[in-house]
C-alpha cells in the first residue's frame, strides 16, 4: 500500500530542502512559473526544457501555440524546476508519484538545450524520484547515451520516427532518420528503455513506410513501439500545401468537422492505428497505447488511470487506504464525503474550491494510479 500521507508529508519536506537551497530571488521566481501550478496531462505533468525548437516540422502544432522557431533553454535552473514541481500541489513525489513528460513543445536535445535538459533530468529523478518520458528526434550519440544513462533512476525514452522518404520536406531541420535509428541503438545497448515514437502518424505516406520504420526500430532494439495520432490546425494545413505534400486529401478526408484556424484536431485515425498495432504485434514489438504506457513499464508499475489501461502490472496497483484519502483532502481543505471503489476506478464526493478538488484528483490519482471521478 502507498502511504498517501507519507507522499504528502515528502513533498512537504522537498520544497523546504529545496527552498533552503534557493536565494528569495530564485525562489519567487519558481514560484511563478507555469510548473508550480499546471495541472497534469493524461501522460504526466509535461517539462520544459527550453522554449521554441529548431528543427522545423510542418506537422508540428507548437509554432501555432506562439512558440519560435529560434530555440534558448528554459530560464530556470535544476533546483528552481525541483522546488517548483514540488511545489505544484496536484503533483506528488516519488517513484509512485507523477508521471513526468519531457519534450512536448519543444526538442530537448538540441545543441541549444541539451545541458539544461540533462540538469533537469537530473533533477526531478535525483531529487523528486519521479518516473520520466522523454521525446525526441536528436542524433544521441555514444557520450549523450551514457550522460541519459547515468541519470539515477530508469527512463523511458521515445524516439519520433515517421517517414524516412519525405523527412527533408516535412522535417527541415530535424537529424536524418537514420541517425535516429542510431539513438535508439545507442541508448537500448546501455539499458535504456527505447521506444519507437510513431507520431504523428501520417494519412497516406504512413501506409506506404511503416513496415520498413517497424522493422528498422526492431532491429535497433526498440522496446516497443508508441502509436499517436495526427493533430492539425489551420496553419499545418496551410505548411502543408505550400511544400506540396502529396498527400493532403487523405488528411484533408479524416478531419472531424470544420477546421478552425488555430484550433488544435484530432484527425480520425482509429483505422490506421489498429492495423499498424497488428501489423507491429506480428513482428514482435511491443505495442503501447499510450506514451505513458511505455513509461509505466520501463519503471516496473501498474497503471489503471484512465481508458487506454490497464497498462504495466496490474498486480502492482497500490491499495487504497481510505482513511489516508480523508487525510489528504482535509489537507486541501476540502470535505470528502463518500468514497467508493470498484474495477472501474475510484468515486468521491468532495466539497471545496474547484481548483483545489482538480489538485486533489490529480495528486490522488496519480499515486493510486486508478481513474478517479469526482463528484
Amino acid at each position: 500500500m502507498v502511504d498517501l500521507i507519507r507522499v504528502w508529508e515528502e513533498k512537504v519536506r522537498l520544497v523546504s530542502m529545496l527552498g533552503d537551497k534557493l536565494s528569495e530571488r530564485e525562489i519567487e521566481e519558481a514560484k511563478r512559473d507555469s510548473h508550480a501550478h499546471r495541472l497534469p496531462r493524461p501522460c504526466g505533468l509535461t517539462v520544459h526544457t527550453g522554449l521554441g525548437c529548431k528543427f522545423g516540422c510542418l506537422y508540428c502544432y507548437i509554432y501555432d501555440m506562439g512558440f519560435p522557431s529560434t530555440p534558448r533553454p528554459y530560464p530556470l535552473k535544476g533546483l528552481q524546476l525541483a522546488y517548483a514541481l514540488a511545489l505544484n500541489p496536484a503533483v506528488a513525489p516519488g517513484h509512485y508519484g507523477t508521471f513526468m513528460a519531457f519534450g512536448s513543445v519543444t526538442e530537448p536535445f538540441m545543441d541549444e538545450t541539451v545541458e539544461r535538459a540533462l540538469e533537469y533530468l537530473d533533477a526531478v529523478a535525483g531529487i523528486l524520484g519521479n518516473p520520466i518520458q522523454l521525446s525526441t528526434k536528436a542524433w544521441i550519440n555514444d557520450e549523450l547515451a551514457a550522460r541519459i544513462r547515468s541519470i539515477p533512476d530508469h527512463l523511458s525514452i521515445l524516439v519520433t520516427i515517421v517517414t524516412t522518404s519525405l523527412h527533408r520536406m516535412l522535417e527541415p531541420g530535424a537529424p536524418d532518420p537514420e541517425e535516429r535509428f542510431q539513438s535508439i541503438q545507442m541508448l537500448s545497448r546501455r539499458g535504456v528503455h527505447t521506444c519507437l515514437f510513431l507520431r504523428p502518424i501520417l494519412p497516406g505516406l504512413c501506409e506506404r513506410e511503416v513496415e520498413d520504420i517497424l522493422v528498422r526500430a526492431l532491429d535497433s532494439g526498440a522496446a516497443g513501439v508508441v502509436l499517436g495520432s495526427m493533430r492539425v490546425t489551420g496553419g499545418i494545413i496551410r505548411r502543408l500545401e505550400a511544400v506540396g505534400y502529396p498527400y493532403m486529401r487523405e488528411i484533408l478526408s479524416r478531419i472531424p468537422g470544420d477546421l478552425k484556424p488555430e484550433v488544435q484536431v484530432t484527425l480520425r485515425m482509429s483505422d490506421l492505428k489498429g492495423r499498424f498495432a497488428r501489423l507491429a504485434g506480428e513482428l514482435g514489438l511491443r505495442v503501447y497505447p499510450s506514451a505513458c504506457a511505455a513509461n509505466v513499464d520501463a519503471h516496473g508499475l501498474g497503471c489503471a488511470a484512465c481508458k487506454f489501461g490497464p497498462c504495466g502490472d496490474v498486480n502492482k496497483l497500490p491499495d487504497v487506504d481510505e482513511h489516508g484519502l480523508m487525510e489528504i483532502s482535509a489537507k486541501y481543505g476540502l470535505s470528502l464525503e463518500k468514497v467508493m471503489i470498484d474495477e472501474r476506478g475510484m468515486f468521491l464526493a468532495v466539497k471545496g474550491p474547484r481548483a483545489r478538488i482538480a489538485q486533489f484528483r490529480e495528486f490522488v490519482k496519480s499515486v493510486c494510479k486508478r481513474r478517479v471521478i469526482v463528484r
